[in-house]
């Protein structure tokens, strides 16, 4: 009977023997080839780097043998390495697809989005289509926040995402943040249906579900996905929201402090937890996370509105009718800054009673007015 071990070590003695045979006939292209296809197709990465080493000894500048070999060093998670490999085949002169595809992936894996996306994009301009290629430049500029480019790359490639779970998580994710709910809905189905596991589908939906107030369902969701994937950002600030509509504080905190850690740059999570702040009355730490919202994004209403409401509840009210003005004109809709109006209006005299109105203001939400939650969900890049 032959069992999964032996299935493996019989491999690996083919890969040997291929090996032994390249010493011998180095320069035979299609011996070349097989090697390495067999050995991707086996995962046998170390092997990879270790035979193109040996074969780059006698043949230094063989470009080929230079992107085998940072191929291997991808398959290793070595992206610096493969970086480095990369290079030396450009200078080489060589100008690939592949190449630039490498090294776009190389600096995605890197979280070095904005030297991934010129790579990225012309090896798109140069007709590569694939699933793969078409998700690594959506999500990096989803990750750069140029959504407009993201949405219309998605645009061009909607059939090619409908047979594709992962693009068309992708996808949801992206329409989620552009404050497209239909669409996100529409792709996070896509994505269920093709996998039902599929991460992007499942945290659309839940966000989705968090912004209609159907936080039984949205809880047990999110629930789900930090028991399948702890490091999922998205899932802690959804448990920490719904805390905070709950009005559970020490729970809504920590979680949402656990989110903004795998995922610092969304700007509408640290306005979550600067609110559930607030609402605890550390009006200190509610300033220091609007102020880093405002680092992370100086056009975005609500964070002018949410420290013109910390300035009311201070009792500075020049300061509050200053950064109100500024949020109303970004946004006449901006709701932290009618938050702002209204504790200036009702002249809540101190912190205490301004925390009053505030409650007030989460309890409707949680009661019936989702449009500021669901603004705040699903703004800022994509994490």
């Amino acid at each position: 009977m032959t069992t999964p071990e032996s299935a493996r070590g019989a491999e690996l003695e083919r890969l040997q023997r291929l090996v032994g045979m390249l010493k011998q006939d180095a320069s035979n292209p299609s011996l070349r080839q097989h090697f390495f296809d067999q050995a991707a197709r086996a995962g046998c990465s170390d092997l990879i780097v270790e035979t193109a080493d040996s074969l780059l000894a006698s043949s230094p500048r063989d470009p080929w043998l230079l992107f085998q070999k940072a191929n291997g060093e991808i398959g290793r998670r070595e992206y610096r390495n493969a970086l480095a490999v990369l290079s030396q085949v450009r200078e080489l002169g060589v100008a690939d697809p592949a190449v630039d595809s490498n090294v776009g992936l190389c600096h995605f894996c890197l979280h070095e989005f904005d030297q991934a996306r010129a790579p990225l994009e012309r090896c798109y301009a140069a007709g590569v289509r694939d699933a793969g290629t078409v998700r690594l430049l959506i999500t990096t500029l989803h990750h750069l926040s140029s959504m407009e480019e993201a949405v219309k790359v998605a645009g061009e490639n909607e059939a090619l995402a409908r047979g594709d779970a992962a693009l068309a998580g992708a996808y949801a994710l992206l329409y989620l943040d552009s404050n497209d709910s239909g669409k996100a809905a529409q792709w996070a189905k896509v994505a269920l249906d093709l996998n039902p596991k599929s991460l992007d589908g499942r945290i659309t939906q839940a966000t989705l579900l968090t912004a209609r107030l159907e936080t039984q369902k949205a809880r047990s969701m999110l629930q789900d996905l930090i028991d399948d994937a702890p490091q999922l950002g998205r899932a802690w600030i959804g448990l920490g929201t719904l805390d905070l509509l709950a009005q559970d504080l020490a729970s809504a905190k920590q979680r949402l402090a656990r989110g903004l850690e795998l995922m610092p740059s969304h700007v509408g999570s640290w306005h979550v937890l600067g609110w559930a702040q607030l609402l605890s009355g550390d009006l200190l730490a509610a300033e220091t996370t609007f102020q880093r919202a405002l680092e992370i994004d100086r056009n975005f209403a609500e964070t002018h509105g949410a420290l013109a409401s910390l300035a009311a509840m201070r009792g500075e009210n020049v300061k509050a009718r200053h950064l109100i003005e500024v949020a109303l004109r970004l946004d006449p809709q901006c709701l932290s800054a009618r938050f702002a109006e209204s504790v200036l209006s009702k002249n809540a005299g101190s912190p205490e009673q301004a925390q009053k109105i505030l409650s007030a203001a989460v309890a409707d939400v949680a009661g019936r007015d989702s449009s500021a939650l669901s603004k705040l969900l699903t703004k800022g890049s994509r994490q």
